[in-house]
């Protein structure tokens, strides 16, 4: 047996937070990793941690209070608001992102998003922050060791776009500054390719995963992969430890201060999406092969609660396919690049609109999960694809063609033989084409108000007025993908209090057991306040869990501990 102060099992953001925090209060911690890469779902992800009250607003002259975010979050989470994990979140969000700030290369800078409920009392803008990009070039030879994008979210393989390239990206070849902004993120990514076979240059959800990595590293956590947990040694009720496999031998290593599970949940374990998901049968995950629910089954055999209420929490998002010629599905995540934009519709079988096509993913699957909906389909016309894309289609001066031939766009010349190939009411389409583009033309929607809320005119085309999200559906070609319901991960863990610390169904703490993350059940319950709704819990409560190990230290160590601190 070795011996270590702290273990956690998995590296996405929890684990990785609460490895490098564990290690700043002067603790040994071991990262084990049951893939060949690090990273979890946060290297998939939009890196963009929800904080209210956070210091990084006040960059662009905003503020926030605690009074301001409970009241939001009692808005948006109704009865299910636990009065212990949002405190000890609103205590500790802050504090986390300053304490990770000073002792780490972990970084975030100012995003005027407002919150997804833009209209619910208390919300506010820039409590999504965004995580700057990071050069890949830093980690050397370990960066074959950090988890890459979803493959379909890059262009030309392995180049890595966030949402302040997009827009310049769009007007290349419209404007100078377009094209500038293009042609520097295209050389770069040329020479990386030529001296490092990819690109370095990480942002969104891989750029906080490569910083987190990169910190873990620096700090001196011991970082196994290929190295899954297999069961928790227990002993008189209590975790002291876990056994591992690693080079085919079975290590069993003692955990001094506590065991973190941190594994990334369960979206790709296929019998438990069928025993939670709605309409599992036709839903589809985005998560990392390895989030088989590790966490929540070691969880459960010392004794946790996996809430049957809340097991199925997911982050929902609308999901295209693109089925290739090997057999083999591309799914990509409509999360708000095409649907925010002016000039599409969502429709269901009927032909109907049933949603503001701008809304949160959260919200838009959400719906369709109420009417029960497991097929609907995005509408647009040609010069909408031109300037904004379709799903995969980019837009120009790419070509769509190649994806109406693999029958992931279905293209036609008219509404009614637009809804003959779609199978929906050609007479009823296009009587929603007509009602739509009669306000759409003045910048309108009076049926759900795309526009209307903060929340989906931010994400629109700013450039375009009077409503930044609104325009009608022009003349054809037309082309429509079908959009499934799907998840970018679950968040139906185990029962935690304030502290992190795995509860049993007494709901009395575990000793020496933690949870954070996606195996911790979300004190959102299947909520989703605002962008890194996820991420920014999961940080914290790793944090809180690290911190809440090193308690149990001598007077002397105490002294030191509160000077890192």
């Amino acid at each position: 047996m070795i011996e270590t102060d702290v273990v956690v099992i998995g590296s996405g953001a929890a684990g990785l937070t609460a490895a490098i925090t564990a290690r700043e209060l002067g603790l040994e911690a071991l990262v084990v990793e049951k893939t060949e890469l690090f990273g979890g779902t946060t290297a998939y992800s939009g890196g963009a941690p929800w904080i209210p009250c956070n210091h990084v607003m006040k960059q662009i002259g905003l503020d926030d209070s605690r009074a301001a975010a409970e009241t939001y979050l009692r808005a948006v989470l109704g009865e299910a608001f636990d009065e212990d994990l949002v405190s000890s979140y609103l205590d500790n969000a802050a504090p986390m992102l300053e304490f990770m700030e000073r002792h780490s290369d972990v970084r975030f800078k100012p995003f005027p998003l407002p919150d997804y409920e833009s209209d619910l009392p208390g919300a506010a803008r820039c409590r999504s922050l965004l995580t700057p990009e990071f050069d890949g070039r830093l980690l050397g030879d370990r960066l074959a060791d950090l988890r890459m994008p979803l493959p379909q979210l890059m262009l030309f393989g392995s180049m890595q776009v966030e949402g302040a390239d997009i827009h310049p990206m769009r007007h290349a070849l419209k404007t100078w500054a377009g094209f500038r902004h293009t042609a520097k993120v295209m050389r770069r990514f040329v020479i990386d390719k030529v001296r490092h076979g990819r690109g370095t240059r990480l942002v969104n959800g891989n750029a906080l995963a490569a910083r987190l990595f990169y910190s873990a590293i620096r700090a001196g956590v011991t970082l196994w992969k290929n190295t899954p947990a297999l069961e928790l040694i227990v002993e008189e009720g209590a975790v002291r430890g876990v056994v591992v496999q690693r080079d085919f031998h079975r290590i069993a290593i003692k955990a001094r201060r506590g065991v973190l599970l941190a594994t990334g949940g369960y979206g790709a374990n296929e019998k438990m999406r069928a025993t939670y998901i709605p309409f599992a049968e036709h839903h589809h995950s985005l998560q990392p092969e390895g989030n088989v629910g590790d966490g929540i089954h070691l969880g459960l055999s010392a004794g946790a609660v996996h809430d049957p209420a809340h097991a199925g929490d997911c982050i929902w998002t609308p999901v295209s396919l693109l089925r290739k010629a090997d057999g083999s599905v591309v799914k990509y995540p409509h999360i708000f690049i095409d649907r925010a934009m002016p000039g599409c519709i969502a429709v269901d079988p009927q032909g109907r609109r049933f949603v503001n096509e701008g809304t949160s993913y959260q919200t838009f699957v959400r719906t369709m999960h109420e009417r029960g909906l497991t097929k609907v389909h995005l509408i647009a016309d040609r010069e909408f694809v031109r300037s904004y894309g379709l799903g995969l289609a980019r837009p120009q001066p790419f070509n769509p063609q190649p994806f109406v031939d693999a029958g992931y766009l279905v293209e036609a010349a008219t509404l009614a033989e637009l809804a003959h190939k779609i199978a929906v009411d050609a007479v009823q389409l296009e009587a929603t084409v007509q009602r739509f583009n009669e306000a759409a033309r003045r910048g309108e929607d009076p049926e759900f108000g795309k526009g209307v809320d903060a929340h989906s005119r931010f994400r629109g085309d700013q450039t375009h007025q009077p409503n930044p999200a609104v325009a009608p559906v022009g003349i054809g070609p037309y082309y429509a993908v079908a959009l499934y319901p799907g998840d970018l991960s679950t968040v139906g863990g185990l029962d935690t209090n304030g502290r992190a610390q795995v509860l049993n169904a007494q709901g009395q703490p575990i000793p020496g057991l933690y949870a954070a993350g996606l195996d911790m059940n979300s004190m959102m319950r299947g909520r989703y306040p605002g962008g890194g709704s996820s991420i920014g819990p999961a940080m914290t409560f790793g944090y809180i869990a690290a911190r809440h190990m090193a308690k149990g230290r001598t007077r002397a160590e105490q002294k030191q501990l509160a000077e890192v601190a």
